[in-house]
């Protein structure tokens, strides 16, 4: 067993990590390679996909559009939820920071919820209503390969808190 700090993860509660995105439903390639990280977590360490549908409408506006998908993600908000936006235009953090921020949170009630926009980014109103928002690169990403690139960083957070040599 790795020698973690004090308060290492496996010491510590249930932990639920939820991550809503725009877009659509993980295909196999994409399910696999999550489900290569999400079994090296530890048990207590949970991440739920909420995955909702683009507004995308030739009928609609950019402004529509992100507006019908700030609805979606605002009904799947609660009040205990620590939010964290993805916006090109937030922080930008190493993975020791974000490693720090989700596990800072760990010791609250509240359940830390990722939320990545669809293809013409998130509302003012999301944003606004995020505790934090960061930026993972000015690059664009697939929501496909970012979901993977964010269960890959919870999966490393877990092992910068814990001192396992996966992080180098």
């Amino acid at each position: 067993r790795a020698v973690g700090r004090k308060n290492s993860i496996n010491s510590r509660k249930l932990m639920i990590i939820k991550i809503i995105s725009v877009g659509k439903k993980l295909n196999s390639w994409e399910r696999d390679s999550i489900n290569f990280y999400l079994k090296q977590l530890p048990k207590n360490l949970k991440i739920e996909f909420i995955n909702l549908k683009s507004q995308q409408n030739p009928n609609y506006s950019e402004s529509e559009v992100t507006k019908k998908e700030s609805q979606l993600i605002m009904s799947k908000l609660s009040k205990d939820d620590f939010v964290i936006s993805f916006d090109m235009n937030g922080d930008q953090i190493c993975s020791k920071k974000f490693s720090d921020l989700i596990f800072n949170y760990q010791q609250s009630d509240k359940t830390i919820t990722f939320v990545i926009g669809g293809s013409f980014g998130l509302s003012p109103e999301i944003k606004d209503n995020s505790n934090k928002v960061l930026s993972a690169s000015l690059f664009t990403f697939p929501h496909r390969l970012f979901r993977l690139i964010l269960v890959e960083q919870i999966y490393r957070a877990h092992t910068i808190v814990n001192n396992m040599p996966y992080h180098k």
